[in-house]
């Protein structure tokens, strides 16, 4: 029965998400509604509380105040540039007073019998003394193509918890703010006319950087500077282009030392499956006791393991290592992860699994659960209109799954349909390296991967702050102190020690920007011929159980885990209620 109910409220809220989207805000439907309030004097205090009407097709804000408090309670003249309100149940405009009204707490540009209410909105009049100073106030700029500012705005005032979208709305008008629907937000198509459109789009700013979230997610603060921009990416094959070099402090020699000093640290610590990738690729002997380990655990497990993740890393590292994960010890990975839940652990499960799939050109067959196109498809369908990815599918972009999802579409790049999502995601990675949000080594190590997997230079203007490279920035972190004994490996940020986890995705980056320079392929594919041509015997190393795929700059993982747990104790106790009542 609980069973059987779950199905059903999931399938009326996927119809009922389904009906919703089918209509924009800008378009009266029948019963739509709209929620009326008067504020009066510091004496007189509230005088109408929010109250709910009906509205019609071409209900302004003003005949919405005379429905709420009634035609007899609303004093008002008809002058030349409309109907100014002279009084609200009796409460005159007189002396230093007057009556504004606001739109979702933003203060209006037009008269309230110009402005055309729209469904859900709160329309609220206030009795004002013009010569207090508001409390809160913003400034908006719209600025288009050839940086021409269409609006500009100072000391717009705003009351409870307005938005930056809504704000936009109520200061260039509801009817020039077109915009689409989707399960992450609002996506603006077309500010005053100007249309988002091939590689345009409106970029939203706060302060002067751009925002995390989207417009229609982000509470405006006292004193913001909000401003929409036009702006234009230019897509190629080559985003950062290979010869456009910038930072001539940067050479093949300081790689090469790099990597040098960095496998020094590896092989003196234990060798998991990134190590032994970046070994591989820098020509390096790996262990045979990696593949030994890997081989017991495998057995151990039966093949089954709880994380999608897990199988994917092992895939990798067992390809590394001269293995093959089709038969490994009588198991077949690369099954379990073509025909695995892949989604189970979020957008990383689905990067790594089409990043494993496509490392040792595997026969995927047709009836496969997640043949490569369906995990193209997944990957893309995820992309915000900033650009970026995140974790967990939200609206919130971070800069580490973006680069993860960058480098497992890299290698379709140059199909349709592919090719303008993965230039809009490396222009957002572009803009936090620019904007200064790359703070740590382990996405600046990610980044670099995804960018050499795509024939883009980490040493190039895109991604060059005040004459620093992030292929430079990202060896700031690696420890170049002889005789120390973190020699080599890299920290995770400037004041932290060496650890061995940043260390992993550090020594990957840095193979990966190597392999980019020489035009010798990519990090996570592997052919026969590239394998070691020697083991080295060391019992002492073994595969960490534990190491999961990177995510080092977000959150969102602690997060998910918190609210997974929480999902789960809240499911307990429903089912003990639903017992009980048996």
């Amino acid at each position: 029965m609980l069973k059987r109910n779950a199905k059903l409220i999931l399938m009326f809220m996927f119809v009922f998400g389904l009906f919703l989207n089918g209509f924009q805000a800008q378009t009266l439907a029948a019963g739509e509604t709209a929620n009326v309030t008067v504020e009066g004097s510091q004496d007189t205090g509230t005088l109408l509380p929010a109250k709910s009407l009906t509205l019609s097709s071409k209900e302004t804000a003003f005949d919405a105040l005379v429905n709420a408090v009634g035609e007899s309670n609303v004093d008002y003249s008809n002058e030349s540039y409309g109907k100014m309100i002279k009084g609200i149940y009796g409460l005159k405009s007189q002396g230093t007073f007057y009556w504004g009204f606001y739109v979702n707490g933003i203060a209006a540009q037009v008269g309230a019998d110009q402005y055309k209410v729209l469904n859900g909105e709160q329309i609220t009049f206030r009795y004002i003394d013009w010569t207090k100073t508001p409390e809160n106030t913003v400034s908006l700029k719209v600025i288009g193509n050839n940086q021409n500012a269409m609006n500009n705005l100072t000391n717009v005032e705003f009351i409870g918890n307005s938005t930056a979208f809504q704000l936009l709305q109520v200061a260039v008008g509801p009817d020039k703010v077109l915009y689409s629907d989707s399960k992450y937000g609002k996506y603006i198509t077309s500010i005053n006319g100007l249309a988002a459109q091939g590689n345009s789009y409106w970029a939203f700013y706060v302060n002067g950087k751009m925002s995390d979230v989207g417009a229609d997610s982000y509470q405006l603060k006292p004193s913001d500077q909000i401003s929409f921009q036009y702006e234009t990416y230019t897509p190629s094959g080559n985003p950062g282009g290979s010869t456009n070099q910038t930072n001539s402090s940067f050479s093949s020699e300081k790689l090469q030392k790099s990597i040098s000093s960095g496998i020094q640290y590896v092989n003196k610590n234990q060798i998991g499956e990134w190590e032994a990738m970046a070994l591989n690729k820098a020509r390096q002997t790996i262990p045979a006791s990696y593949l030994e380990n890997v081989k017991s655990l495998v057995k151990e497990k039966s093949g089954h393991f709880s994380k999608i993740t897990d199988v994917e890393r092992y895939v990798l590292g067992i390809l590394a290592a001269g293995g093959d994960p089709e038969n490994i010890e009588g198991y077949n990975l690369v099954q379990s992860i073509y025909n695995g839940n892949v989604t189970k652990q979020g957008l990383n499960g689905v990067a790594y699994a089409l990043i494993a799939l496509d490392s040792g050109n595997f026969t995927i067959p047709n009836t496969a659960q997640w043949t490569r196109e369906k995990l193209v498809n997944y990957l893309m369908e995820y992309q915000n209109k900033d650009g970026g990815w995140t974790w967990d599918g939200s609206s919130t972009s971070n800069p580490d799954t973006t680069a993860m999802i960058l480098t497992a579409l890299a290698p379709y790049k140059d199909q349709q349909g592919v090719k303008d999502k993965v230039n809009l995601g490396v222009q957002y990675l572009s803009t936090q390296y620019q904007s200064a949000k790359i703070d740590n080594s382990s996405t600046a190590a990610q980044i670099v991967i995804a960018l050499s997997s795509l024939d883009v230079d980490s040493n190039g203007t895109l991604f060059t702050k005040d004459n620093n490279s992030l292929i430079n920035y990202l060896l700031s972190f690696q420890n170049t102190t002889a005789n120390d004994k973190g020699f080599g490996g890299f920290k995770w940020k400037q004041d932290n020690p060496v650890d061995s986890f940043s260390t992993a995705q550090g020594i990957q980056a840095i193979v990966a920007y190597q392999l980019f320079q020489n035009k010798k392929g990519t990090l996570y594919h592997f052919t026969y011929h590239e394998l070691p041509t020697s083991v080295v015997e060391e019992t002492s190393v073994v595969t960490p159980k534990g190491n999961p795929l990177p995510n080092t700059a977000t959150n969102a993982a602690n997060l998910l885990l918190i609210g997974s747990i929480l999902l789960f104790v809240g499911l307990a106790i429903l089912i003990r209620q639903r017992l009980k009542s048996y």
